[in-house]
């Protein structure tokens, strides 16, 4: 259960909430979570419920039995050029179809280059 509060703290951080964002969801005090990322109180099995679906992961990779956070294929742990491969695909859902089509383009014409 060590991992818990550098996870809840990182997962937090990622999805660019504020503690008081995160304990208004859970219905506590900010200074309740807060105390739970700082490792003062432990987080009850509710909250940890809460916080995987309010994430995306499972509880196991909540309490660090899983080192992984779901399935075989986890955007949140691939990173391209220190950017989370999800920011990065995030990105590329808000861009246009046109925008789109020229990464496309871009990416094609990379992939076909002699090295």
């Amino acid at each position: 259960m060590k991992n818990l509060p550098i996870r809840i703290k990182h997962l937090r951080i990622e999805q660019c909430f504020k503690q008081r964002d995160v304990a208004c969801y859970l219905g506590i005090p900010q200074q309740t979570y807060s105390n739970y990322e700082h490792g003062i109180r432990e987080l009850p099995a509710r909250h940890v419920r809460s916080l995987a679906k309010l994430y995306g992961v499972s509880t196991d990779y909540l309490l660090g039995t899983q080192p992984r956070r779901a399935g075989s294929f986890d955007p949140h742990s691939i990173y391209v050029q220190d950017i989370p491969l999800k920011n990065v695909l995030l990105d590329f859902s808000r861009l246009n179809e046109n925008n789109r089509t020229e990464i496309f383009r871009f990416m094609s014409y990379l992939n076909n280059r002699p090295d």
